[in-house]
């Protein structure tokens, strides 16, 4: 079966434009133009396999449409990609980088966003291969997705450290977010890999067959 795309975007030529666009890409795709009829449908027993969901929408943004999403446990853990025009502020990055797999700057066509999609579902598989072999051989559940969680979120956290980098350059980011700028992320970004390793060394497990995939 192809991979399942569900297209949250509330303008409807680009919703029209990726769901045409990326099924002659060998995807299945479905699109709703906005973040209640994303929640509606997933409650409705639809599964896809990734979400590609637009940031600025009315009157339920791209956020807040993921922040609910990820509170319903039939749905959580499909992975989401979020896509915008919108600049990203380090305070967003920080807070989102735990809930998606990617973040893709608008403008962008169909045909460019499919290394983006095949990339994503080929790292969530690998992760839960892992993760399998872990369990399988013993190691304590709770401690090994704890781990994984911690790798996907270093993952796209050094994603959006680049993104905000070519951004903001040596310029400050917006007026109302300057009080978190680039070394408080810097911060984050070190504690997370701190964590990441202290709980490597405590369970005695590396992710070691993941490492290709920190460039992806």
């Amino acid at each position: 079966m192809p991979p399942n795309v569900l297209i949250v975007d509330d303008e409807p030529s680009l919703n029209e434009l990726f769901v045409i666009g990326l099924s002659k890409y060998g995807f299945e795709t479905e699109g709703v133009l906005g973040g209640q009829e994303c929640l509606e449908l997933l409650n409705n027993h639809y599964r896809p396999d990734l979400i590609l969901l637009d940031v600025m929408m009315e009157p339920m943004d791209g956020w807040e449409t993921l922040t609910r999403l990820k509170q319903i446990d039939e749905v959580k853990n499909i992975p989401v990609i979020m896509q915008t025009g919108k600049n990203l502020t380090y305070k967003e990055a920080e807070r989102f980088s735990c809930c998606i797999e990617d973040y893709i700057m608008k403008p962008i066509t169909p045909k460019r966003c499919v290394p983006y999609i095949t990339n994503t579902l080929e790292k969530v598989r690998a992760i839960e291969e892992t993760i399998n072999t872990a369990l399988r051989a013993g190691y304590p559940e709770k401690k090994i997705f704890q781990l994984a969680q911690l790798y996907r979120t270093i993952n796209v956290a050094k994603k959006l450290m680049a993104i905000l980098e070519e951004r903001y350059e040596s310029r400050s980011p917006s007026a109302d977010n300057q009080s978190y700028g680039p070394v408080e992320y810097a911060d984050f970004l070190l504690r997370l890999q701190q964590e990441f390793e202290d709980l490597q060394k405590e369970i005695n497990f590396t992710l070691g067959n993941l490492k290709h995939l920190s460039k992806i």
